[in-house]
């Protein structure tokens, strides 16, 4: 009988031993919900700030990949309900101020012959978005800049930047001069639909 007790002792012991050792066990591994939501909620933190300029990008390129037939003010406008809720796009009125958060879009048609350009489409970048909107992101993303012809003297703003699109296309971007050019943060984007 008292063998028994023991038995019955020690097995009641081992298992409580068991129990304990399991639940330090899962408490060590951190694998418990409040671990669990702190890890998830910082990496939406990082990619929401880090995602703006690829946004942008991916608009760009959708701008830059409009039909003819699209490629006008209208087609723009249909365009920017798609992205309306990722970026602060508004449509440029001379006859209402833009706040300075928003990234302001016009299109401009020329009928002159002897212009390059056929029409574009214009983005001015807020300053708050062009230190992360780096004309490093426009080739890594869209590829090499245009070759041109280098200039003879100093000039204060460097001279805009040219990417190929396509035949047709082209992306024209002008940027600060503070840094390296890969680093300068764009100012200024204007998809071209060329002669």
């Amino acid at each position: 009988m008292k063998n028994s007790m023991v038995i019955f002792k020690w097995k009641s012991n081992y298992f409580i031993l068991c129990g304990l050792m399991l639940g330090i066990f899962l408490n060590c591994s951190g694998d418990h919900p409040q671990n669990r939501k702190d890890k998830s909620s910082l990496p939406e933190v990082k990619e929401m700030k880090a995602s703006r300029p690829k946004i942008i990008l991916v608009y760009i390129d959708s701008v830059a990949k409009l039909p003819d037939a699209k490629f006008n003010e209208a087609g723009i406008r249909s365009l920017n309900k798609k992205f309306l809720n990722k970026l602060p796009l508004v449509m440029y009125d001379s006859l209402k101020e833009t706040q300075g958060q928003n990234i302001v879009m016009q299109y401009h048609y020329s009928k002159k012959e002897n212009l390059t350009t056929n029409s574009e489409m214009i983005f001015l970048i807020p300053e708050s978005m062009t230190e992360t909107l780096t004309v490093g992101d426009f080739t890594d993303y869209f590829g090499d800049i245009r070759e041109q012809e280098p200039l003879i003297g100093i000039i204060k703003q460097p001279l805009p930047e040219y990417i190929d699109i396509s035949p047709k296309r082209s992306i024209k971007l002008t940027f600060n001069n503070s840094e390296k050019r890969d680093r300068a943060g764009v100012v200024m984007i204007s998809v071209q639909d060329n002669k």
